[in-house]
């Protein structure tokens, strides 16, 4: 993986939530142009034997010195502002950077909060970039517009694989294709409508209009 100076960039975004396992995170990594790490989680990065191309953060969790030393071609850069976490301020870095995708890992466990709102991330960045949270057993995407014409997800899935669907605002217009109980522009409400639905297809294609939904795909879990 090399890092590249153009816009129009992969930016894959290692946080400080549960490590994930050396083969998705250097699969992923094979995927992108940009590595950049938060905070403590450059010693994650260092577990897993990722050279990260940035490092950022307030630098409270991290051993600065001794992550210097792991990378000292990495560039570092102190982000002290209180009002946003590393992870957001990571963001922000990568769209700076000219990132065109970014992908996230190590976003989920640990505090139940910080999950949650790694997750609400998604939903504050999707008008400005392509955002997708990653772990060992789930991907999740962001899919909606502000307008009446839809954004567009397509999943590609075997059949039997979960996909779930969560709005957090009630407002989103929702479609979904390809699986066990679609729907038809459907005005999905906060709560557990939208959850453990069932690919019967290859594709899935999730489109929402009027707000935007999470849609967690379960790739490898299946029910019959």
């Amino acid at each position: 993986m090399e890092a590249q100076g153009s816009n129009n960039i992969r930016v894959l975004i290692l946080a400080n939530g549960d490590t994930p396992s050396r083969e998705l995170a250097h699969r992923l990594a094979r995927q992108h142009d940009l590595l950049i790490a938060t905070d403590g989680a450059v010693h994650q990065a260092a577990d897993l034997q990722l050279c990260p191309h940035i490092v950022c953060g307030d630098f409270d969790s991290a051993l600065l010195e001794r992550a210097q030393q792991d990378f000292p071609e990495a560039e570092f850069i102190a982000t002290p502002d209180q009002d946003h976490a590393d992870l957001e301020k990571a963001i922000q870095v990568a769209l700076s950077r000219g990132a065109s995708r970014i992908t996230v890992i190590g976003a989920t466990g640990g505090r139940l909060d910080f999950t949650l709102a790694n997750m609400a991330l998604l939903l504050r960045y999707y008008t400005e970039v392509e955002l997708q949270v990653v772990d060992d057993t789930t991907v999740v995407h962001v899919v909606g517009s502000e307008t009446d014409r839809a954004g567009e997800v397509v999943l590609n899935a075997h059949p039997g694989e979960r996909v779930s669907l969560l709005s957090l605002s009630g407002q989103a217009r929702v479609s979904i294709s390809g699986v066990e109980w679609p729907l038809q522009d459907y005005p999905l409400p906060v709560g557990t409508r939208g959850v453990s639905n069932v690919a019967r297809e290859p594709q899935v294609i999730v489109r929402a209009r009027r707000g935007a939904v999470l849609v967690f795909h379960f790739p490898g879990t299946f029910s019959p």
